[in-house]
């Protein structure tokens, strides 16, 4: 239902998935792999009549591979110290991203921000933190948080604008992020900053 809510209106989902079991007979709630292949051509059927033929293939594989990966996802709290941390902070979120069946796409926007957040830390304070927290939702949602232990960004409005420029690159990370993301929420002050994004899987 999670990956249908992506291309699909919510009734359409519906009645896409109550479809598919219906016609197959299956139960939503003890599916096994060998079920989600005798499923395929119903979804398939299903979806032409809401999307466009070139899509449909892309969405049932997309289905797939989410049921593949349904095991949950634990949340994950990386500590930023070191320039290495960063790469393990991206890696970590692209293979949750998929193995929560995100696209290739979402998952590479995922560690962009990652990247970016964790390099803020690195740099520009004395160390802190990216959670990394999968959340249950339709669609489904990744909550990334940055925490440091910095003094905080003083001219945040004006890094905000866009218009702000220094010979480091500060502020065109928290720039490009806010641009990624669905929800971006940043609290700064002298014991550090806190900033949530929200990216829709």
């Amino acid at each position: 239902m999670a990956v249908l809510g992506r291309h699909l209106s919510p009734l359409n989902a519906k009645n896409v998935m109550e479809r598919a079991l219906r016609d197959t007979g299956l139960s939503a709630t003890r599916l096994t792999p060998d079920d989600v292949r005798r499923l395929q051509p119903v979804f398939e059927r299903s979806l032409r009549l809401y999307l466009p033929l070139g899509s449909v293939g892309d969405v049932v594989a997309e289905m797939t591979r989410a049921f593949k990966s349904s095991e949950p996802v634990a949340p994950r709290t990386i500590a930023i110290q070191s320039e290495p941390d960063i790469s393990d902070a991206r890696m970590a979120a692209r293979a949750m991203c998929e193995q929560l069946g995100a696209r290739r796409v979402t998952s590479q926007k995922v560690a962009t921000i990652v990247s970016e957040l964790a390099r803020n830390i690195f740099m520009y304070t004395p160390g802190g933190t990216i959670e990394l927290v999968p959340e249950a939702a339709l669609p489904p949602r990744f909550i990334v948080r940055a925490i440091d232990r910095g003094t905080g960004i003083p001219n945040l409005d004006e890094i905000m604008s866009g218009h702000y420029r220094s010979r480091t690159g500060l502020g065109a990370g928290l720039v490009g992020t806010k641009r990624l993301a669905e929800r971006f929420k940043i609290d700064t002050g002298p014991d550090g900053t806190r900033i949530e994004v929200r990216v829709e899987l």
